[in-house]
C-alpha cells in the first residue's frame, strides 16, 4: 500500500503516502479516522507526501459518501511534500468546500506543519 499510518498522537493522525495512492489506501485512512471519531475525537490529519506519484487513474474516486458524512469532522489537514502536488491535493480533499482548515507545506517546512496542525 502507498499509504502508511505512522502513528496516532493524541488527536493527530500521522500518515505517509508514497508512490501511487490507490482507493484501498483511502479506505485505510478513513478506517483509522473512524476508529478515532467513534471515541469522540475531532481528528487532525498530517500527511507527508514522500516520493508521491499521484492517484491511481483507474480508481473510482467519485464515492463522496465519506466526505459528505464526515468531511467536516476532520478539524485540520496538513500536507507536507513537493509543492507541485499542492493544487491537486487541495482539490482531492475539497479545500474551500468544507469547514476543515487545510494547508500545504513544502518538505523543508515539516516542522512548521507540525506546529500548525497542533495550534
Amino acid at each position: 500500500m502507498a499509504c502508511e499510518i505512522i502513528r496516532i498522537d493524541d488527536v493527530i493522525l500521522h500518515a505517509r503516502i508514497s508512490g501511487i495512492m490507490r482507493a484501498a489506501d483511502m479506505k485505510s485512512l478513513q478506517s483509522a479516522f473512524m476508529d478515532l471519531f467513534r471515541h469522540g475525537i475531532k481528528v487532525r490529519l498530517l500527511v507527508t507526501l514522500e516520493n508521491f506519484k499521484g492517484w491511481e487513474k483507474e480508481a473510482d474516486w467519485g464515492d463522496v459518501d465519506f466526505q459528505i458524512a464526515h468531511g467536516n469532522d476532520i478539524e485540520k489537514i496538513a500536507f507536507v511534500g513537493d509543492e507541485k502536488w499542492k493544487d491537486d491535493a487541495f482539490a482531492f480533499v475539497g479545500k474551500g468546500l468544507r469547514s476543515t482548515q487545510i494547508e500545504f507545506f513544502p518538505a523543508a517546512s515539516a516542522k512548521d506543519a507540525e506546529i500548525w496542525i497542533r495550534s
